[in-house]
């Protein structure tokens, strides 16, 4: 299987994991997605990868740490696409929902 698939099913399984409550799994899973796509160096990839670690975090109340994931994805689409797309609008909707619940 190449590294892209390999990294694919892994957020896949990693999200499954979130939906069914298997937290630790899923954060696991996750992690080792985000590392693999860092070492292919395709930063797109691994923004829409740390998104979904934000989400699985916030979904366990860890709200902080979920926006620091959130924001580091922003950054990294701001600088490889911009700002002016779906994906920045999502992650910066999560991140707003991360800080509210930080208040």
């Amino acid at each position: 299987m190449c590294a892209a698939k390999e990294i694919g099913a892994m957020n896949k399984a990693g999200m499954a994991a979130m939906a069914e409550g298997n937290y630790m799994n899923a954060e696991f899973m996750m992690h080792q997605a985000i590392r693999r796509a860092e070492r292919l160096g395709v930063d797109t990839y691994t923004a829409k990868l740390k998104n979904n670690f934000g989400i699985i975090l916030n979904v366990q109340g860890k709200k902080q740490e979920a926006a620091v994931f959130f924001d580091d994805a922003l950054a990294t689409i701001t600088r490889t696409i911009g700002t002016d797309n779906k994906l920045y609008r999502t992650i910066e909707a999560n991140l707003h929902d991360a800080q509210a619940g930080q208040a």
